[in-house]
């Protein structure tokens, strides 16, 4: 197996890993009639999202999705016709969506990876990054922003996981949760 493609959020900015969400309102292929295919072991879910905080509303900026049907035209999505290129799957970029979202709820936003603590599976855990910040929406706008950098330092130092770092007795229920963005600090 292989670590994931993460969805990238752009805030002050500077491009994010996104690590962590608890909420609802982001946006999935399945939204716009898109039924996301794995291109490979790096993108099982099929589709890589990219968002970004700008004057304090969440908004989607970009979708790769990966699909098998062949068309003559897909769908827009905010008016926006995705480019697309056939390499078995057929993958879609949609670029500039400029889309206002309505989630509600937190987000862990990552950076500066730190590479020995790689995991061969699913998504990082947050703690394996050196920068971590938690940012917190109310119908998509940004109403708090908290650095976690320094809990996730201590973690490390501590020794203490959020279950995604090491396989534990129950493999299956490690697996499912590294492939996992929930997350509870």
């Amino acid at each position: 197996m292989t670590g994931q493609i993460p969805d990238k959020l752009i805030f002050t900015g500077k491009k994010f890993d996104l690590v962590g969400v608890k909420g609802e309102g982001l946006y999935e292929p399945l939204d716009f009639g898109l039924t996301p295919k794995s291109p490979h072991t790096a993108n099982w879910r099929g589709f890589v999202s990219t968002y970004e905080v700008s004057d304090d509303f969440l908004i989607f900026k970009e979708l790769q999705v990966s699909i098998e049907d062949e068309k003559e035209s897909y769908p827009l999505i905010n008016n926006i016709k995705p480019i697309s290129r056939k390499e078995g799957l057929i993958h879609l970029d949609y670029k500039n969506l400029n889309l206002k979202t309505n989630f509600s709820g937190k987000i862990l936003i990552a950076k500066a990876f730190i590479d020995s603590m790689y995991v061969h599976m699913g998504f990082q855990s947050p703690i394996a990054f050196e920068t971590v910040i938690e940012l917190e929406f109310n119908e998509g706008i940004l109403t708090n922003q908290k650095d976690l950098s320094n809990k996730m330092r201590h973690y490390r130092k501590k020794g203490i996981s959020d279950g995604k770092l090491k396989p534990q007795d129950d493999l299956m229920k490690w697996i499912s949760r590294t492939f996992s963005l929930d997350y509870d600090l």
